[in-house]
């Protein structure tokens, strides 16, 4: 965050020549640390205009530091396309036409003949190389850096690939014994999670059950929160075609499903699907039948699109159909038409043009904002803030839009860690905050969030001293991750993004689950947020106090 603050200047072009693409490890990765099994990359979003950033797993993170690198930074366009080799013996760009117009698949199967397994390839689609503000970047053709549009950012560098080749170079911790004994601290912990042997079991998927069960799964374009049919997309169907499970580097959840299914476009393999394709694909467009779905998710992955905003753009356009601002008929359910749309939005053909910035802008071009499902311009993940009210909270305050992860609240209502999933109380808004610093100590040390019930701020402020020997103590590390948090907002109000809003759906619809009624009322909303900014040291108009940026460190910048 701070780098991406310091090289994109206030105002820039999200595709502009000088924006940064930082592509980042932690001081774990590289280590024998379990579930530092991430990496991350920055820019600003050409989604939302604001702080970007997408988090991935699968081969890649082991990577960087055992080449040797802690961050890379790309800058400027190239006058062709090309991908960047990064070896032990240094980095060399390569000319990548014969690439440029491929699929996912078809890249990394072509990357892979060269340079083998060994290698990890971080490739873009046609969505990418055709400026689609969702496209993504995308890991052993399956595992994707999916949110706020970092693949469009490598398509306007004409950055078609990053591709690592690297031996076993384990990095060496300053204090090996210390690093071992938590190890061994992490793997007891690993014993005693119900949630570990859930997503070994079941993977993502299994979230399908509670969702439904408890009424927040999203499903027709936000109109409802349970999908009737959802068992035959869920989590024992995913089963039932289960080619084997896998897990990201150095991970021993494997919560991955690598899936054969036999659908009438032939037979597809891919990983997945996971959760949030399911919710968006599944509930929101209404699809509920297994092989509809997972070809779906295959021609998201091989064009390279966030599957999350496809979903919430399919479900979009149905509305859209219905409204007759568009005349591409659709409706929900309607895979033969999706499939279509789909290749159109990844070549911005006819109303795929559109569609291809996303819900924000072709809801303001269409003139459909009234319900349009948003926050700063990124579409939300599958829980229904009418149901988890902590979501509320999330969606509105997240730095990249309405996500899921920078703050949890999902975890903590449905665990009940603050009482009812359907209420803000002051003692839910400290438990948000709380989790929101604790999700960015996971994001700065690139581990797995799936370790959440098995890491503690604690272990990882011990876990970052073994092995940098930096000798921080506990206050300066929670004071980090306050400032790392702050830091990422801080970078939005420059952008003029400071303002925290919902939907006007969210207030305006109730959601009918059984015979119950839910809603989230304007003023309970406004009051939890006023709490969060009280406690966070942020003033009513949504900017950061002067105060709090003197006592962060975050005036000098």
């Amino acid at each position: 965050a701070l780098y991406l603050y310091k090289l994109a200047r206030s105002g820039i072009d999200a595709f502009a020549p000088e924006q940064p693409l930082i592509f980042a490890a932690g001081p774990l990765n590289g280590t024998r640390v379990p579930m530092t099994s991430k990496v991350g990359f920055f820019f600003k979003s050409p989604l939302t205009g604001g702080y970007g950033e997408s988090i991935v797993g699968g081969s890649l993170p082991r990577y960087p530091k055992w080449i040797g690198y802690d961050a890379v930074i790309i800058t400027g366009k190239s006058d062709k396309p090309v991908y960047i080799l990064f070896t032990e013996d240094g980095i060399e760009f390569r000319d990548a036409m014969e690439l440029w117009g491929r699929t996912v698949e078809e890249t990394d199967n072509i990357l892979r003949k060269e340079f083998g397994n060994r290698a990890s390839i971080a490739t873009i689609g046609p969505a990418g190389e055709n400026l689609v503000y969702f496209a993504s970047i995308c890991v052993d053709k399956w595992r994707q850096a999916g949110r706020c549009g970092g693949g469009a950012v490598m398509g306007s560098k004409n950055l078609k690939a990053l591709v690592f080749v690297s031996n076993d170079n384990w990095i060496e911790p300053a204090n090996p014994a210390e690093l071992e004994s938590l190890v061994q601290e992490i793997l007891e912990a690993r014993k005693k999670s119900a949630g570990v042997k859930r997503l070994h079991e079941y993977g993502t998927s299994a979230m399908t059950i509670l969702a439904n069960e408890m009424g927040f799964f999203p499903t027709l374009y936000w109109s409802q929160g349970h999908f009737s049919g959802w068992e035959k997309i869920g989590p024992d169907a995913v089963k039932s075609v289960l080619k084997h499970v896998y897990g990201c580097w150095n991970c021993f959840i494997a919560c991955g499903r690598y899936v054969s299914v036999r659908t009438k476009w032939g037979r597809i393999e891919i990983d997945g699907p996971e959760y949030e394709t399911i919710y968006a694909i599944g509930g929101l467009f209404g699809v509920s039948e297994l092989e509809d779905l997972v070809y779906l998710n295959y021609l998201a992955d091989i064009y390279g699109m966030d599957t999350i905003t496809l979903g919430n753009v399919l479900g979009f356009a149905v509305e859209a159909y219905k409204r007759k601002r568009i005349n591409y008929r659709i409706d929900f359910g309607d895979t033969e038409a999706a499939v279509k749309l789909i290749r159109k939005i990844a070549y911005r053909e006819d109303i795929g043009n559109i569609l291809a910035d996303g819900v924000f802008r072709a809801a303001k071009r269409l003139g459909l904002e009234d319900i349009a499902i948003h926050s700063r311009g990124l579409e939300p993940a599958g829980y229904d803030p009418r149901t988890l009210k902590g979501m509320s909270l999330a969606y509105a305050t997240s730095p990249r839009g309405a996500c899921h992860l920078r703050m949890m609240a999902y975890y903590v209502d449905i665990k009940g860690l603050a009482g009812s999933p359907h209420e803000l109380t002051e003692k839910k808004i400290e438990k948000l905050i709380e989790f929101e610093d604790f999700m960015s100590a996971f994001d700065s040390l690139m581990l797995c969030k799936f370790g959440r019930d098995i890491f503690t701020l604690r272990m990882m402020w011990k876990l970052l001293n073994a092995v940098t020997g930096f000798n921080m103590s506990y206050e300066e590390f929670r004071e980090a991750l306050e400032r790392i948090t702050l830091l990422t907002r801080l970078f939005n109000e420059r952008e003029g993004l400071y303002k925290d809003t919902l939907p006007e759906r969210f207030f305006r619809e109730s959601l009918i689950f059984g015979k119950e009624e839910r809603r989230l009322e304007r003023e309970e909303f406004n009051r939890a947020l006023r709490m969060y900014y009280e406690k966070r040291g942020i003033n009513s108009d949504g900017r950061l106090k002067e105060k709090k940026k003197r006592e962060l460190g975050l005036d000098k910048l």
